[in-house]
């Protein structure tokens, strides 16, 4: 991926771009912007972030809504991260999502939102496993959520963005060291961070996008 001077970041995905046990309401897309302005960058974001959809819902407004926010914009990222409802495991032990949907529905929102922008793909970060199913925040089913098949899905993110040369934000592998992003996992499913585990992965995305401020960009006096 080239990309030079992001200036406008639009972050389109689910409950972990959202932010939604966030008490400052930045979420980590908010932190991630507020560190490049206090470092002095020109740079401003988006979060269209809707907790518990899934990619096939996702798919369907990616493109109607990065587009009127960035098409007069010069040098922007976009941020897609498929949501943990996809992953969310039925009684009968399906996904809700099945590989072959999330793959085909991941490719074609790539597809469209790279005449856009260029993309970052957002990895899933790990959930606290709970022993019992429990109601779906969004239809009622009951579901319950693996780590296991979280890492098999990043895995096999992570293979698509490299094939693709986009970048990838792996977060489960990140956010799996030590027990400090767990640890700030406060609602009964297990997935939504506080502001703490939030911190944890603005950091990281900081990390990397660092690389991408070019001289141009540099942090004034």
């Amino acid at each position: 991926m080239t990309v030079r001077r992001p200036k406008t970041l639009c972050f389109i995905g689910t409950t972990i771009t959202c932010g939604a046990l966030d008490r400052d309401a930045l979420g980590w897309p908010g932190r991630l912007t507020r560190q490049l302005l206090r470092e002095g960058h020109s740079v401003t974001h988006y979060n269209l972030g809707i907790p518990d959809q899934t990619l096939p819902i996702l798919s369907k407004r990616a493109e109607r809504e990065a587009q009127p926010r960035l098409e007069t914009v010069e040098d922007a990222l976009i941020f897609l991260e498929p949501g943990h409802a996809d992953l969310a495991i039925l009684r009968d032990g399906r996904r809700r999502t099945d590989a072959t949907t999330f793959e085909a529905h991941l490719t074609m929102t790539m597809d469209l939102l790279d005449t856009i922008a260029p993309v970052v793909l957002v990895g899933p970060t790990p959930v606290v496993e709970r022993e019992d199913a429990l109601p779906c925040r969004a239809t009622g089913e009951m579901v319950r959520y693996s780590n296991t098949t979280i890492a098999a899905v990043s895995r096999r993110m992570a293979i698509l963005a490299e094939q693709r040369g986009t970048l990838f934000l792996d977060l489960y592998t990140e956010m799996a060291k030590g027990t400090a992003f767990a640890a700030s996992i406060e609602d009964e499913h297990g997935i939504d961070p506080g502001m703490g585990g939030l911190k944890l992965i603005a950091d990281h995305a900081h990390t990397m996008l660092a690389p991408l401020m070019v001289a141009d960009d540099a942090p004034h006096a």
